[in-house]
């Protein structure tokens, strides 16, 4: 992983649903970086089978907006090894996800959670620090993997969410509740969720 900064990669499905809010919101939680290129945080999404090249979904980009982030620009990307290997945080949305990111990439498992997996790791320690600086992101993440090794971190079955698109708004809306509050724990605005 090149440089001093820090890399989120958010994987889901289609990388236009899931993933591409997760990005943009936390993104959108994020001071914009005081340091030159590759000394930040960066988030990035892509999709284990993307619809390469398309905008946010219609029924998230609302959604999106709802909750601070700007969903304008979005283009969505096939997950790739390279991706993977360039990230230094892999938040998958499903258990699924993070099974296929690993079968690409064997070396990125410790550092490949569910999203939900690594807001319950860093609940009450997410707050501490600027959540601009790399160095945090780091101890986050070192935090996780530490809970992880000690048994401290069960799969849950809940740690899923679940996929909205062709679905209904309440689909979309059920994401949201779902995924907003962690991304507020990983940009240090809430301490559980």
């Amino acid at each position: 992983m090149p440089g001093s900064g820090f890399s989120v990669l958010f994987v889901c499905t289609g990388n236009i649903c899931r993933s591409a809010m997760a990005e943009r919101l936390l993104t959108a939680r994020l001071p914009p970086s005081a340091g030159g290129a590759g000394e930040g945080v960066v988030v990035r999404s892509a999709g284990t089978r993307a619809v390469v090249g398309r905008s946010i979904s219609s029924q998230t980009r609302p959604r999106v907006r709802a909750f601070g982030g700007d969903p304008d620009g979005f283009v969505a990307s096939q997950l790739t090894e390279a991706t993977i290997a360039g990230s230094d945080l892999v938040l998958a949305l499903t258990q699924e996800h993070a099974t296929r990111v690993t079968a690409l990439d064997p070396g990125a498992f410790s550092r490949t959670f569910t999203l939900l997996e690594f807001a319950r790791a860093i609940e009450g320690f997410a707050g501490d620090g600027d959540p601009g600086d790399p160095h945090r992101w780091r101890a986050l993440t070192d935090r996780a993997v530490d809970a992880r090794r000690h048994g401290l971190l069960p799969p849950r079955r809940d740690d899923d969410i679940d996929d909205p698109y062709g679905r209904p708004d309440e689909a979309f809306d059920t994401m949201a509740r779902r995924l907003v509050p962690a991304i507020d724990i990983l940009a240090g605005m809430r301490e559980s969720a």
